[in-house]
């Protein structure tokens, strides 16, 4: 149980979803990003935290490169977030708190290295009557379902991981692993993970003097094969991800109205704009959208392509004032009936794709890139609001 006396009241961090990502490349990227500024990172640590409860990942930094002041850390050091932002699959939050003599919070929204949207305020910045859930931070948690509490107190009793920016060595296979709450497997011994008793650590022959000898340590890499490291992961990455949208249009759902064609990329997220965007088109001409049936080429000739996918988060789509929260959307989002089912939807600007219309049932969203006065393909959203939950 924690104890809020104890909490501290300065303090920052990364906030993220928990996806597939690699744990030394974001260590990597923070620590050139604080080398580049001829900061000391000889002792700094990147912890990374999983909330207890949901898919959410807190990211902070310890040693002597904070200083005594993590708010203005994190404030005063935005391009973390822009670094970081591009080694991650979703939208990054990066946020400070100060809760001493002169109050201070805000937050960055970053996605594949640009910056979405930003709030930082101070007491004399706010009404008079100002409560606690009116300061960026507040509301930026009001969005992602978490506490003022337990973000403080860094996701206690949450699984973590911690490795050396400056040496950056981990496996990230195991590093994810313990984050999802699934410990790795030992290899030699998959059930019990232990080591028997002809084994040495690591699967080695006792026998081995150099296994007698002790663990070799890890011989660094030249800025040379680094580089290569890198581009190789690059290329993999590239490779991946297209292999990732062949599959989609091997296997693209769709639907066809008056307007023209509503596709739902399986597997797809808002954050996906390279694959979304050939999809959200005002006036198909000569051509129509990989993955759809050449037959339907006369019939959408003139007509719009559009998308439908599912967005976990609130603060993935925008208001007019910024990402949209919780407040907003139920002050400004309208109930609707979609097939028998009570829904809320409002208009709602897809970051780098354009304004369509946000539909939540419950827990579960999705967006969709016709506005709210357009004709919307009510059983293709029910079938994504149903797969949610």
């Amino acid at each position: 149980m924690v104890d809020e006396n104890s909490l501290p009241t300065n303090h920052g961090g990364l906030v993220f979803p928990l996806d597939m990502f690699r744990p030394t490349m974001l260590a990597a990227v923070l620590a050139e990003g604080l080398i580049a500024q001829a900061r000391n990172i000889l002792d700094a640590q990147l912890e990374l935290i999983r909330h207890p409860e949901m898919r959410l990942v807190l990211g902070r930094i310890h040693g002597s490169v904070m200083g005594d002041d993590p708010a203005k850390f994190w404030r005063e050091n935005a391009e973390l977030a822009l670094a970081a932002s591009q080694v991650l699959p979703q939208q990054l939050f990066q946020y400070w708190v100060d809760g001493g003599e002169k109050p201070r919070q805000g937050f960055i929204v970053a996605q594949r290295g640009q910056a979405l949207a930003a709030q930082d305020a101070t007491a004399d910045q706010l009404p008079e009557d100002a409560q606690p859930e009116d300061w960026p931070v507040a509301q930026l948690l009001t969005q992602l379902q978490v506490s003022a509490e337990e973000l403080a107190s860094g996701f206690a009793d949450g699984p973590r991981v911690s490795l050396s920016l400056i040496d950056r060595e981990g496996d990230d296979r195991e590093m994810l692993m313990t984050l999802v709450g699934q410990p790795p497997e030992d290899p030699e011994n998959p059930e019990t993970g232990a080591v028997t008793e002809n084994q040495a650590p690591g699967g080695a022959d006792p026998s081995d003097p150099r296994a007698q000898a002790g663990p070799q340590k890890p011989q660094r890499a030249s800025v040379e094969d680094d580089r290569k490291r890198r581009a190789s992961e690059h290329q993999a990455e590239l490779d991946a991800r297209l292999a990732r949208a062949q599959s989609m249009h091997a296997d693209l759902p769709y639907v066809v109205d008056a307007l023209g064609v509503v596709v739902a990329p399986r597997g797809a997220e808002l954050a996906d704009t390279d694959i979304l965007s050939p999809y959200f088109v005002a006036k198909l001409d000569d051509d129509i959208p990989r993955g759809l049936p050449r037959a339907l080429h006369d019939e959408l000739r003139g007509k719009r392509a559009d998308f439908a996918v599912v967005v976990e988060f609130l603060s993935e789509v925008f208001a007019e004032t910024g990402p949209l929260s919780k407040p907003i959307f139920e002050a400004q989002g309208e109930l609707q009936t979609l097939g028998g089912t009570e829904v809320r939807i409002l208009e709602v600007l897809a970051p780098r794709l354009g304004r369509g219309t946000f539909i939540r049932r419950a827990r579960a969203g999705v967006f969709v890139s016709r506005t709210p006065d357009s004709a919307l393909p009510e059983a293709l959203i029910l079938s994504l609001l149903d797969g949610q939950g």
